[in-house]
């Protein structure tokens, strides 16, 4: 197998169609680059003339290390990683092509280099990260929730919903209330949102808001923006939504906010439900990822709408987990960050 340098051209033509995610489209990856000092290389794996593996990753070298992560941080992109395109449907050969595409694609990121941090998040496509654990790398496994809308009727999704849940829905013509799909404008003022809620906590929310804007922008119809509103037209909370290849997206959004006694976001995850399921304009849609299912708190309240928790992975070299925790450790004794760490390590 040969692992190639490819330019965007050549990386668009050969996306498959299938199996990948809103972040590996040539136009959120060109952003990410705009955005990030490091250095996208997009690898693709030959056997021969036929294309079996696509994997983005952004490379920076801040003396003495040298960091290789897909995706870059503080840009809220939740998962990257590597793409495999078999071309048999027999087990044996899917995974000796897994195992010798991530054999090739480490070495040419020099991922075991002596000074090298690796890290990526993999796609809930990329299902079988074990190469990466016999190449002596680190694999933790992240959960979001998926709830499976297709061939499926109102009214037997919302029976599937929690007791408590059904009830704030029912509700929702007693309130004076406006849920409306929105542009890049008010994706930003999302963003701008969550930083606000983040600073109140004594957190840092690091993605821009013009980054958030121009991923809507650049998207266009792949992306939606539901925004809450009360009477005289006030923001009461927003959600930005992705879509790609059957998959409609939580990405950014959901500030906790209630009205009249009730869950704002509870009324725009049902509003996002019902229009996947009867608008036309969403008719290849088939699952709702309502995101984060790791988190305990968070769990609590997306379990109420009965979705099935989905695992993507983690894969980190050793030296990126020590630099983790040489990272927390020095955030904790000294109230100091290290930069050159807590830029270039996958967001925790």
């Amino acid at each position: 197998m040969e692992i190639q340098h490819l330019s965007l051209e050549e990386w668009e033509e050969l996306l498959p169609s299938s199996g990948v995610g809103p972040f590996h489209q040539p136009e959120v990856l060109t952003l990410m680059d705009e955005y990030e000092d490091g250095d996208l290389q997009l690898l693709g794996g030959f056997r021969g003339q036929q294309p079996v593996g696509l994997f983005p990753v952004f490379v920076r070298t801040r003396y003495p290390l040298r960091f290789v992560v897909s995706p870059p941080p503080g840009l809220s992109i939740p998962w990257l990683g590597p793409v495999l395109m078999p071309t048999s449907p027999k087990q044996r050969k899917r995974e000796q092509l897994n195992k010798r595409f991530t054999e090739e694609a480490l070495k040419a990121v020099d991922a075991g280099g002596l000074r090298t941090l690796f890290g990526f998040v993999g796609s809930p496509k990329y299902g079988d990260p074990r190469p990466y654990l016999w190449n002596d790398k680190n694999v933790d496994p992240r959960f979001n929730y998926a709830l499976e809308l297709g061939d499926r009727e109102r009214e037997s999704v919302l029976k599937s919903f929690s007791r408590d849940l059904r009830q704030e829905i029912r509700k929702r013509e007693e309130l004076d209330i406006s849920i409306t799909v929105e542009g890049p404008a008010a994706a930003e003022r999302i963003c701008g949102e969550l930083k606000e809620r983040h600073a109140a906590q004594g957190l840092t929310y690091p993605t821009p808001r013009a980054f958030t804007r121009e991923v809507v922008t650049r998207l266009e119809d792949r992306t939606r923006v539901y925004v809450a509103r009360g009477p005289d037209g006030e923001f009461l909370s927003g959600v930005t939504l992705l879509f790609s290849n059957g998959d409609a997206m939580f990405w950014q959004g959901g500030m906790k906010a209630s009205y009249g006694g009730i869950s704002v976001n509870s009324l725009l995850h049902w509003e996002i439900i019902t229009d996947i399921l009867e608008s036309p304009e969403l008719d290849s849609v088939e699952r709702y990822h309502l995101g984060n299912a790791l988190n305990r708190r968070i769990s609590r309240y997306k379990s109420k709408f009965n979705g099935e928790p989905v695992v993507n992975y983690e894969v980190k070299s050793n030296l990126m987990v020590v630099a983790r925790k040489a990272h927390t450790a020095r955030q904790e004794l000294a109230g100091n960050g290290l930069p050159d760490i807590r830029d270039w390590s996958l967001s925790t």
